[in-house]
This record gives C-alpha cells, structure tokens and sequence, in this order.
C-alpha cells in the first residue's frame, strides 16, 4: 500500500513610538541577522508553523486583518515566459534621507516614504511617514514569520565594513541604501498577497508602527516559542533527508532559478571589469587633458585654443564618470540585489521540500506500522528479525501469555495507526496547499523578473545615451574653436 500521493507528480519622525521598543530591537549597529544575506535562510526556518502561514491560513493579528486574497490554481506550465500584463495598485517612493540624533552614538538615517495607493485597505490614497533602517528590518521579520510560503524580498546587505570605518553617514552609501530600500517595497507592493498584509499597511501609513509591531511581535514569539525544540528537531531530520519522489515541477523551477543565478553571476562578473576599463579610460582622459593644457603654457600663439581643448577633455572624463557612478549605483546594484532575491527563491522551494519530506516519512512510518501489523495477524510475530526471536524467548521464559501479548501488541498499533493515518492526512493536505502557494509564488517571481530586468536594461541604455549626448556637445562645441586656429608663415 503506496500512502504517497500522485500530487506530487507634512511629515513628523515618530520618535515618541520608536522609543516604546526594547534596545536590542533598536540599535543602531544593526547587527540584527535578520537583513543579511547568510540569515535569510535562517528566518526562513525557524520557528515554522503550519498555522503561520498566512497564505494558508488567515494571520492572527491584533489589528483588523485584510481579507485573503483568491487565487486560481497555478497552470501546469511553470516557466512559461508569457507575462500576462497586471496593475499594480501601489506606487512607492524612498526620498529625503536625513540624519537623526546627530552627533550622538545613537544617530541613524531616516527616509522619507511616500504612498500613493488605489487599495481600499489604507485610509487615505497618499501617505508619508518617515522610517529608519531598523524599521525595515521590524518588517522583514514580521513577513518572514507570517507568510513562510511567500517569498519574502530580501533587504540590503549591511555593508559591515562602513559600520567599521564610520562610512555608514557617507552620501554614497546613504544613497546605495536608499535605492535598495526602494527596490524593497516595490517587490512587496507588486505581491498579489503582501501588498494587503496589515502589517505592510501600518508601516507604510502609521505613526505607531513601531508600537503596533513591537505588540504583535511579542504576541507571534510567545506563540511560536512552544514548540521551537520540537521544530528545531523536524528540521535538523529533514536536512540528511531525501525526497523520494521529487515533484518535477518544482526541480525545474530550482533548476531555473539556479541558471538565471549563473547568468546573473556571469553578468556581475563581466561588468565589474567594465566598470574597472572605463575608470581606467577616466583617468587615462584626465591626464590627456592635462597634459594638453600643460602644453598650452610652451604654445603661446594658441595657449587659449589648447587649453579649451584641455577642458573638453576634462569634461568629458566628467561624463566618463558619471556614466560609470549611474551604472555601478543603479545596474549593478539592481544585479546584486537580485542575485539575493533568488536565494530567496530557493530558500522557499526548500521549505517546499521538507513539507513533502514531512508527508513521505509519516508515509513510511505508517506502511512500517501496518506491515508490523500484518505480521503479528499471520505469524503472530511483528517481524522476522533475531530481535523479535529473542524477545519471543524472553516472554516465554518469563511465562508471559503470548495470545495476549499479542492482543495487546495489536490493540497498541491500532492506536499508533490511527494517530498515524491522521498525521499523513494533515501532512499531505498541508503540502498540497504549500506546494500550490509556492507554485503562484513563482509566477509572481517570473512577472516580477521581466519587469526588473527591462528596468535594468532601460537604466544601462539610458546611463549610455546621456553619455554619448554629453560627449557630441562638448565636441561639437570645440570643433569652431579648433578650427580658427590660425597659421603663421
């Protein structure tokens, strides 16, 4: 009897609430794991519960819950590139960073977050608030622990080394951040099931952000704390545990992230060394300029035409670098960034995994039991193993009646048997609806790509044009003056 089943085929910074939170939950040194890169696998499984999961099940919040979204059953297609064209009813803006505290070990950059939404779950269609790094990592965390069936975009790396040199105020970090933190939300906001999260709502709109999430995060860990040991235990099984029978919908979904990570890789790879011959190209300009201005000074008869020349050379490295600064803070960023997003990706189809591992080993161990069963009905032993010929000796030695230990045996692997039948039920049905959340994850990850990477070539076509329009005005500006240069016999 196979038990596995052929599914598997004018705005304030709330400083009165963010002081409510504990010190650990605020400081400034970030060193809250939750936004690494290393840890997201982490958050991804701690503390799991089934009933957590709020595309399974409706999240237990203290405010009032928006209403779960419906969805269809995904297609049989998963790596289809067909983008069917959708709306999105958020437009999110990350501006205006702005040093706090300043002048104490407590300062800390806030942004300015600008909403304009067609959803009727906020209150009004624009909203501003003001949030600070540690903000957003309150709420990574909160998606993590709430929907574990979503893949949950990943925040900025922390840069650790601007932390160590102080850098972490500079403008070019301040503004890497920014752009990262705006690339955040714009993933949550495209989400069909983050968008509507109350908790996404409250950050993106209250001045008590800080106090509502502080209030349901104590509320969320008491309730997951019960069984961290037990889930510490399932997790630690199900990592020297094997599929037996992978679902080839989701190895080809993996495979596919995997090859788009290679090719991202390969393309981070490549312009790095771009960007190292086009600062090389800068300053190699830059000295060019130079020396023709330097020149100018022995050429007294065209010292003036020489050193506008000189200029033009100048200007242009100007563009060379700003070209280079465009591509390395928005195209290259926007690569690493979603190198991070597919391990994000894989760390969901992960979780996918064990679920079905969880409903295999149940499946065994119920076939385990009802083979022990059957034994004991025909051969009045539970197996044919010397442990069981020993024991049988035991019994006899001890005059232990065996029509009635076998009774007893039966009576007990009926009970083991029905907790058992029950368990494979419940794990089957949870995989099911995990696997099927999962499957429209990907497709949300598949729309969201095509939109992500047309903005990526868009920023790295319009980074070049501006360069190359910058370049025909300073030549063409300098043509006249090289062309009255006048000779003398």
């Amino acid at each position: 009897m196979n038990f596995i089943g052929e599914d598997y085929d004018n705005v304030t910074w709330d400083t009165r609430a963010t002081s409510s939170l504990q010190p650990e939950d605020l400081s400034d040194d970030e060193n809250t794991d939750g936004a690494t890169e290393s840890n997201n696998e982490d958050s991804t499984f701690s503390n799991v519960d089934d009933a957590m999961f709020s595309t399974l099940a409706t999240s237990s919040l203290i405010y009032p819950a928006a209403d779960p979204m419906k969805t269809n059953q995904p297609p049989d297609s998963y790596l289809s590139n067909v983008v069917v064209p959708v709306l999105f009813p958020m437009k999110i803006t990350v501006t205006e960073p702005q040093k706090q505290l300043d002048g104490t070990k407590d300062a800390f950059i806030s942004y300015l977050i600008t909403t304009k939404t067609t959803l009727d779950t906020f209150l009004e269609p624009t909203a501003k608030v003001r949030r600070r790094f540690q903000d957003f990592v309150l709420l990574y965390n909160s998606l993590s622990r709430d929907f574990a069936a979503c893949v949950i975009p990943p925040l900025p790396d922390k840069h650790r080394m601007e932390y160590i040199t102080g850098d972490r105020f500079g403008p070019e970090f301040v503004e890497k951040r920014r752009a990262s933190l705006q690339r955040f939300l714009e993933r949550i906001a495209r989400h069909p099931t983050l968008q509507k999260s109350e908790y996404f709502r409250i950050f993106l709109e209250s001045r008590d952000w800080a106090s509502y999430i502080l209030l349901n995060g104590q509320y969320k860990q008491k309730k997951a704390g019960d069984g961290v040991f037990e889930n510490l235990g399932d997790a630690l099984l199900n990592a020297f545990s094997k599929l037996k029978k992978p679902d080839e919908r989701f190895v080809e979904m993996k495979e596919s992230v995997e090859k788009l990570e290679e090719n991202l890789q390969a393309v981070e790879r490549l312009y790095q060394k771009i960007i190292k011959r086009q600062t090389d190209l800068e300053a190699d300009y830059r000295e060019f300029g130079s020396s023709v201005t330097g020149m100018g000074q022995l050429e007294t008869e065209i010292t003036a035409p020489l050193q506008q020349f000189g200029d033009t050379v100048s200007k242009f490295a100007d563009a060379w670098k700003q070209m280079t600064d465009r591509e390395e803070h928005g195209f290259l960023n926007q690569i690493h960034d979603y190198l991070t997003y597919c391990h994000c990706v894989k760390n969901v189809l992960k979780l996918r995994d064990q679920k079905q591992v969880d409903f295999e080993e149940l499946s065994e161990y119920l076939q385990n039991a009802l083979n022990e069963k059957a034994n004991l009905v025909n051969t009045g032993k539970a197996s044919t193993g010397i442990s069981s010929y020993l024991r049988e000796k035991v019994d006899n030695i001890k005059g232990i009646d065996q029509e009635q230990a076998k009774k007893e045996k039966i009576q007990k692997l009926d009970t083991k048997i029905l907790e058992l039948q029950k368990e494979v039920e419940s794990s089957n049905d949870v995989a099911n609806k995990f696997s099927s959340e999962v499957a429209k994850e990907f497709e949300v990850f598949q729309t969201g790509k095509t939109i992500e990477m047309k903005d990526y070539l868009l920023l790295y076509a319009d980074s070049h044009v501006e360069f190359y329009r910058q370049s025909i005005e300073l030549w063409e500006e300098i043509i006249p003056i090289l062309e009255n240069i006048k000779f003398h016999a």
